[in-house]
């Protein structure tokens, strides 16, 4: 594929929240391209998102670029992508957010993956009033940011509500005592997911015997498994950052701890991560946005063009996948809209209605577009469906564990 194109620009300039759109030289020229803008986490501990989408947004742009760019006011301009690397931090991600509008003249802004990085670029584009679409974000802990309503700001990915059904469902497809130790960190994702898990436990037929909460960044967990193992749980449903993850299960081989199932949310969605772990996470499940078999538009072609580059199918695949699709979203609303004036393409965003790599997108009212999630597992570079978008079994689960064997 066509050699992605990266600018890093180090932001020196702080600025006030309330500045708007208005203050930059935003679109340039019918002579300059039309420049798109994003602040990603190709460092830091959430990199393979941001490594993954950048692929995807630049898929998208490199495409509209070889059909001659897009039209706008009656001319036709090239696209730009200008990206900076937050390093999955979110004060950074924020300021860049204001500096890629404000300094490189982006129109409009694709968004970093994970609600601790989307949520601040989210509300610095409503404060500029500039459009935006996040993906790779939860919508609960999205929407929960703003109570008041997104205006600028869109997000299409899975739903928390039925997510977190994936978890009790792919667990009934094996046997187990239907005990559940729960292991959600303080970010906004576990919150909310550990919220609907341990009030959902009971009506699929579970119970929560231990519910372990640390914050992000946490290395031991030494406490913590002991409490789980001793509670006799043999489900074990955990959200974490990839190398708390990593942590998670180094001390669950030290204490022997095997559950029968392990669900590693977040950190189980990072490619290749059997191998990160040193082979701890062969058999780990997760739910996911992107398997074989779920039958979305473009799944074969997006898997030839990129399985060998992200080491099987799985969610940096996935990531890709969703990457352009929000991509194209964007450059579609641009091209629908006819100018680069905001609100303009908001609405065209707004009425996105299509079939796209990552699904079936439409918009609903509060700026948001649910996608099913699905239950996978890591079989060696691959994550494998076992539980499809309707709920059903799509192949065995290998239990227990077989990373902790």
């Amino acid at each position: 594929m066509t050699a992605f194109r990266r600018t890093v620009v180090a932001s020196t300039i702080v600025l006030a929240l309330g500045l708007t759109a208005g203050c930059s030289a935003a679109g340039g020229s019918a002579d300059d391209p039309v420049v798109l803008g994003a602040s990603l986490p190709l460092t830091g501990p959430l990199q393979a998102f941001g490594t993954s989408l950048e692929v995807g947004y630049q898929l998208a742009v490199d495409e509209i670029n070889e059909a001659g760019g897009i039209t706008v006011d009656g001319v036709a301009r090239e696209l730009a992508l200008e990206i900076q690397d937050n390093a999955s931090t979110p004060e950074t991600a924020s300021e860049q957010a204001r500096d890629l509008v404000l300094e490189s003249g982006a129109v409009a802004l694709l968004g970093p993956a994970t609600p601790p990085l989307s949520i601040p670029v989210s509300l610095a584009a409503e404060q500029l009033k500039v459009p935006a679409i996040m993906t790779i974000t939860p919508i609960q802990a999205w929407k929960g940011a703003n109570p008041e309503g997104w205006k600028y700001a869109f997000d299409a990915f899975f739903d928390e509500v039925q997510m977190t059904d994936t978890q009790f469902q792919a667990a009934d497809l094996v046997e187990t005592n239907k005990k559940v130790a729960l292991f959600t960190d303080l970010e906004e994702d576990g919150i909310v997911m550990g919220g609907l898990w341990a009030d959902k436990a009971e009506s699929f037929g579970y119970e929560i015997v231990a519910h372990e909460e640390f914050p992000v960044g946490n290395t031991n967990f030494s406490a913590q498994v002991s409490e789980a193992k001793a509670s006799g749980a043999e489900v074990v449903i955990a959200q974490v950052i990839p190398p708390d993850g990593i942590a998670l299960l180094r001390e669950m081989k030290a204490q022997g701890y095997q559950p029968e199932v392990l669900f590693l949310e977040k950190a189980g969605n990072t490619g290749g991560y059997p191998q990160l772990s040193d082979g701890l996470a062969d058999g780990v499940l997760a739910a996911n946005w992107y398997a074989e078999g779920m039958g979305l538009d473009r799944e074969a072609d997006f898997i030839a063009d990129f399985a060998e580059q992200t080491g099987g199918v799985n969610s940096d695949l996935g990531t890709i996948a969703y990457g352009y699709s929000i991509a194209r979203i964007l450059i579609e609303a641009i091209e629908s809209a006819g100018s680069l004036e905001a609100d303009a393409i908001v609405a065209a965003i707004a009425a996105t209605d299509g079939e796209y790599p990552a699904g079936s997108i439409a918009f609903a009212d509060d700026h948001t577009a649910a996608l099913p999630a699905v239950q996978t597992q890591w079989v060696g570079g691959d994550q494998v469906l076992v539980l499809n978008a309707g709920g059903d079994a799509a192949s065995s689960i290998a239990v227990p564990v077989p990373g902790l064997q």
